[in-house]
């Protein structure tokens, strides 16, 4: 009986065992969802109503950032405003970017003026690296290598391997699409369609808050009838009206980089679903 008292005494001494990992966007978190299940708590940094490209935190976010067991972030090449935050930190962080063989894409070019007025043209990545599934395998292996506590058991190998089989199923199911011409506001899919085996897209923004002036206008709708368009792919910040004029005759496909809008909470099904949408826009431009 002293024997079970003093075990008992111990264990509600004991502090309860709990990890936390905060991501910087919703694709990464589904990634460690995969990985760790419900042995750790995942959180989002970015919330849903939060602009990517125009980013402020609350002090309730910092908090999470400081706090957090794990904090897993693209880097501070396409997530600036977060960097100082991290660089204050104390525990563990994974930043996609420093990883030996991330895949990066020229996102377009940052503009800005020197001292002496001349403007200076500087590539700049494209921020949408969860896109490719390749970064995510390359990200799997290195949160599993500096965070293993609370892994699920043969993680992160097994989600590896399982990403990469998907790919090939989701390549293969696409290729007779792969030709296809397609519209996208913006073009945030680059890593998605180069991963899939998919043609490059008519983009009618490179930016989210500025629409196309009418010369632009013009020449795109040239493009959008003389490469018979057919399927437009629409983000959340993607002028739905505009993008109507421009292809009337078009399938519009709501589909959200980010994965705001989607109910599957680890990445393996997210990709299902984008492909899948993928799938039904160019089909349904390929038999229109």
């Amino acid at each position: 009986m002293r024997r079970l008292w003093l075990t008992t005494l111990l264990l509600l001494c004991s502090p309860v065992w709990s990890q936390t990992v905060v991501a910087s966007v919703e694709p990464l978190a589904k990634v460690l969802r995969s990985l760790y299940g419900d042995s750790v708590t995942v959180t989002t940094l970015l919330q849903a109503n939060q602009n990517p490209h125009q980013l402020a935190f609350s002090p309730r976010q910092v908090l999470a950032v400081q706090q957090a067991d794990l904090m897993v972030w693209l880097g501070a090449g396409v997530e600036a405003p977060l960097a100082p935050l991290v660089a204050r930190r104390q525990g563990s962080s994974v930043a996609l970017l420093t990883l030996e063989g991330v895949r990066r894409r020229d996102g377009g070019h940052d503009h800005h003026h020197d001292h002496d007025a001349h403007a200076s043209h500087d590539a700049i990545t494209d921020p949408h690296l969860w896109l490719s599934v390749d970064n995510m395998v390359l990200l799997a292996g290195a949160v599993g290598q500096r965070f293993p506590a609370g892994l699920r058991p043969g993680q992160p190998q097994q989600w590896q391997q399982a990403a990469e089989n998907q790919l090939q199923a989701e390549r293969e199911r696409l290729a007779p699409l792969a030709r296809v011409p397609w519209l996208s506001y913006h073009q945030p899919w680059g890593y998605l369609s180069e991963s899939l085996g998919l043609a490059e897209p008519l983009v009618v923004s490179e930016q989210l808050d500025a629409g196309p002036g009418s010369r632009r206008f013009v020449t795109l709708a040239g493009q959008v009838r003389d490469q018979q368009v057919r399927c437009a792919v629409q983000e959340p910040e993607a002028r739905v009206g505009l993008l109507k004029r421009l292809c009337p005759d078009c399938y519009v496909q709501p589909l959200d980089p980010l994965g705001r809008d989607s109910s599957q909470q680890e990445y393996l099904p997210w990709l299902a679903e984008l492909s899948a949408g993928f799938a039904q826009c160019l089909r349904a431009a390929d038999q229109g």
